[in-house]
């Protein structure tokens, strides 16, 4: 007998989901397109977010909303709405006696692409973990991250709709069985960044109790804008016939102009700078001209005081290897042979400070990563290596070190498995080896766009589905207790050990077998000092 479409009751009315059948059999519920916040239209557009007005009636929440206005990093074609603040909440059929723990997803996409839905992020694997799984939408690149340096437009806008979608959860979670009092935030590239943020913005305090931060952190150079966009927002209304330095003016006049003129604007600024993927200037910013500051210092400042909630954050074996994407580069061998001939150009101008600081040029790093080799397809790897520490594990180890002398848990690993057909390396045609940007990603979601490309669900006992069943038992796990692996058991045979005090780090290899090894900061490119002195 068919199962009748669920309904509840929220803070803002009754909502209408859809009972959903899961890739490996079995049911769960899913609540779709759940308005958490007014649409961002009109006289709201770069405001901050404010909660969504109650409803009569019952909504239906069996469609996803609008992704936010962005363009499409494949087709390079204008997507999306400023009418996107949605989430979505998914919740299995099973009735239990208390409340189940709830893990909110952040999507990543560099804060300018991207979206909560099943295009990248379909609940089917974590939903059998028994836990509630919420994914959200917020606004991107100039939309939610306009920064005049004025209360009118302080910037932040879309982190701000991050909090907002947590306070929904606080207030909501319950009528889907979740419990408001054990609340897990995770996300992934600008998501992980996003978490981290939220773990030490004054504004996102009490709304969650656990982390988790894949491959992106605060203190990435692309996940923090500091260069004046003020003159380039003036200059965008200029090009459309405004001449004003006035902030109160061009935000009023910004408002005016549609979502996909505003959106290929921004793009086409991006492409004539030195290195597309360095561009865009609409990133979370120091925002204290606000009157309720997300970020009221730099994320370095704030990041000392230690994130205050267990905390679990990694990274993957070859991150860099995505800059070798003929996606994001249409010849990538055109773009090593620029390189080569000026290397200053893979610098990213958010890392350029902390080199003069450090007496470091772009020479120092050429001969760590390359010696006296061209850079061509044969060190393509060097490449990758250079963009993996500069763009991720820099940072990510400036956290860790952190986090090593405060007394709050700290889980560490590094994801090295690669799978028998990997999305990621079809989809942005990357030929060198090693677990890429995102690998991970495909054994804790079931993405709408595996389907398309007739990539079935890893099947029960293969190699990808031991990974798949042993990544998510610990993330949910970390979510239910704090612990990712409370205990062993034939599946999790490895103890994950948090970080001690001293100079060595301990973290999860997650390969095709789960291990325990340990590290030195002196092990690695990355600590550019150290490596410059060894030269």
């Amino acid at each position: 007998m068919a199962r009748e479409d669920p309904v509840v009751t929220v803070k803002q009315g009754r909502l209408r989901g859809t009972v959903q059948e899961n890739v490996y059999g079995g049911q769960f519920l899913a609540f779709r397109g759940v308005p958490f916040a007014k649409p961002p239209i009109g006289p709201l557009r770069f405001k901050d977010p404010e909660p969504a007005e109650p409803w009569t009636g019952i909504k239906d929440a069996t469609e996803y909303g609008n992704w936010c206005s962005q363009m499409d990093i494949f087709t390079r074609e204008f997507i999306g709405d400023d009418d996107c603040l949605y989430l979505n909440v998914y919740t299995p059929t099973t009735e239990v006696t208390s409340k189940r723990a709830v893990m909110v997803w952040i999507h990543g996409g560099g804060f300018v692409n991207g979206s909560g839905d099943n295009t990248f992020y379909g609940p089917d694997y974590l939903i059998r973990k028994d836990i509630v799984l919420v994914t959200i939408n917020y606004r991107l690149g100039i939309f939610g991250f306009l920064d005049l340096d004025d209360e009118v437009a302080p910037g932040n806008q879309g982190l701000k709709d991050q909090v907002l979608a947590l306070k929904w959860v606080q207030e909501n979670i319950s009528s889907f069985g979740g419990d408001p009092n054990n609340v897990t935030i995770f996300g992934e590239s600008a998501g992980g960044a996003s978490v981290h943020y939220l773990c030490i913005s004054p504004l996102a305090q009490g709304l969650f109790h656990k982390a988790i931060a894949q491959s992106g952190v605060s203190v990435n150079p692309w996940a923090i804008n500091t260069r004046d966009t003020k003159e380039f927002a003036f200059q965008l209304a200029a090009d459309r016939g405004l001449e004003t330095k006035d902030p109160v003016a061009l935000v009023e006049f910004l408002r005016t102009i549609d979502a996909k003129t505003l959106v290929t604007m921004h793009y086409s600024s991006m492409n004539k700078e030195k290195n597309f993927l360095f561009s865009g200037l609409f990133k979370p910013n120091v925002d204290r001209k606000s009157p309720t500051p997300f970020m009221p210092q730099h994320p370095a400042i704030i990041m000392k005081a230690g994130v205050k909630v267990p905390l679990l954050i990694g990274h993957n074996s070859n991150e860099g290897s995505l800059f070798l994407s003929s996606v994001l580069y249409s010849d990538i061998e055109k773009v090593l042979q620029k390189v080569n001939a000026n290397f200053d150009d893979i610098v990213h101008p958010e890392t350029e400070a902390a080199m003069k600081k450090d007496d470091i040029s772009s020479a120092d790093l050429r001969n760590i990563y390359f010696g006296d080799k061209p850079i061509t397809k044969e060190t393509q790897q060097n490449y990758a290596d250079y963009m993996s520490d500069m763009m991720f594990t820099q940072g990510i180890y400036d956290v860790l070190r952190i986090q090593m002398e405060k007394s709050t848990p700290t889980y560490f690993y590094k994801f090295t498995f690669e799978p028998e057909i990997s999305f990621m390396k079809q989809k942005f045609n990357i030929e060198v080896s090693g677990a890429s940007h995102a690998e991970e990603l495909m054994f804790m979601f079931y993405s709408k766009l595996l389907k398309l490309m007739q990539i079935n669900p890893p099947e029960p006992k293969s190699r990808d589905h031991n990974v798949l069943e042993y990544l998510t038992q610990m993330w949910t796990d970390f979510a239910k207790t704090g612990n990712p692996t409370p205990m062993t058991t034939n599946q999790i045979p490895a103890l994950w050990k948090p970080l001690q005090k001293g100079d060595v780090y301990n973290y999860m290899n997650i390969g095709e077998k789960l291990r325990m090894e340990t590290t030195k900061r002196e092990e690695h490119t990355f600590d550019w000092i150290m490596m410059k002195n060894k030269l």
